[in-house]
């Protein structure tokens, strides 16, 4: 056999198990998702704590969400500005 004829599947190798059990006309099996932590994510220290807790379990950081200082809109978790005017986030 030619090495054209191999690289286009011609040749000795059956697509029918032939070497091997694994039949490679059988799709695989579908993907397991892969568990997800229920909770919220320190924006610090990136430690999963449970939805319900207001401190990180890793670092202590709170986990509730601040206003801000300058229009009293609320920054979302991690924000190092305001949203709505640009005023530096401080630490609460």
């Amino acid at each position: 056999m030619s090495f054209w004829e191999r690289l286009l599947g011609g040749g000795h190798h059956r697509r029918d198990g032939h070497h091997g059990s694994r039949r490679y006309d059988t799709p695989d099996p579908a993907p397991r998702p892969s568990p997800v932590p229920a909770g919220v994510a320190c924006p610090s220290c990136a430690t999963v704590s449970a939805a319900a807790a207001r401190f990180c379990q890793g670092c202590g950081q709170s986990l509730l969400p601040r206003g801000c200082a300058g229009c009293g809109a609320t920054l979302l978790a991690g924000a190092r500005f305001c949203g709505q005017c640009g005023a530096p986030a401080t630490r609460p």
